[in-house]
């Protein structure tokens, strides 16, 4: 009788211990997922707010600088998007060469990160048919001069030039996005249905006779 008594006893206490151990392989299992999702939420936010400055430098090849194509395009990337930057001292934006449909529009220079929720719906789409000027050869998708200058419209853009003192003013910001309503990249398309979009300032336009440098900040706002 005491041995059987000893038996039940020695089963009970490896039940507990096994018990024990499945709770806190459990709880160590809850521990790092947590950690995980606590993880990713914060590089999901470190990503959408955190502003990267950069620049570029464009080349002219051929005079005079006034002409949009005498200026040579350069590649860059604003996180996930392609883009160029062309034209006239080659501050204008288009996106290019990527696999899904990016778009451009502009807002105001005081927009920030936080705040996409608020202001996604106040962006000037480029492609809107009010927005387009003549300018340059393909006028769809792209920011640069804002207006008519020189006889020339060149519709929505960014920036304004002073012809006699060579000073171009950054005056709105950009938001590029992507969203799988456009077919082409001439499509208009709301920037509230985009699945990814970026805000990037331009703070300078530095140009001179045979080269210009843009530098800007972009940011991830969604």
């Amino acid at each position: 009788m005491k041995k059987i008594i000893l038996s039940i006893v020695a089963l009970a206490a490896i039940s507990f211990t096994s018990c024990s151990s499945d709770d806190q392989t459990a709880d160590s299992q809850a521990q790092t997922q947590e950690q995980e999702l606590s993880n990713k939420t914060g590089k999901a936010a470190l990503d959408l707010c955190t502003v990267t400055a950069t620049s570029v430098t464009v080349n002219r090849w051929q005079a005079p600088s006034s002409v949009d194509a005498n200026w040579t395009p350069v590649a860059a990337t604003i996180g996930g998007v392609n883009v160029q930057w062309e034209g006239i001292y080659g501050a204008s934006i288009r996106p290019v060469n990527n696999t899904a449909r990016w778009y451009v529009g502009t807002v105001s220079l005081s927009q920030t990160c936080a705040d996409w929720d608020d202001w996604n719906s106040s962006i000037a789409v480029k492609n809107a048919l009010a927005n387009l000027g003549t300018a340059p050869s393909d006028p769809y998708n792209v920011l640069g001069y804002d207006g008519t200058i020189s006889g020339t419209n060149y519709g929505l853009g960014y920036y304004s030039y002073n012809i006699t003192t060579h000073i171009m003013t950054p005056a709105k910001a950009i938001v590029i996005w992507k969203t799988t309503s456009g077919t082409n990249s001439q499509s208009i398309t709301s920037p509230a249905s985009a699945t990814e979009a970026y805000l990037v300032k331009v703070t300078s336009v530095t140009p001179s006779g045979t080269s210009s440098t843009i530098n800007y900040n972009w940011t991830q706002v969604l």
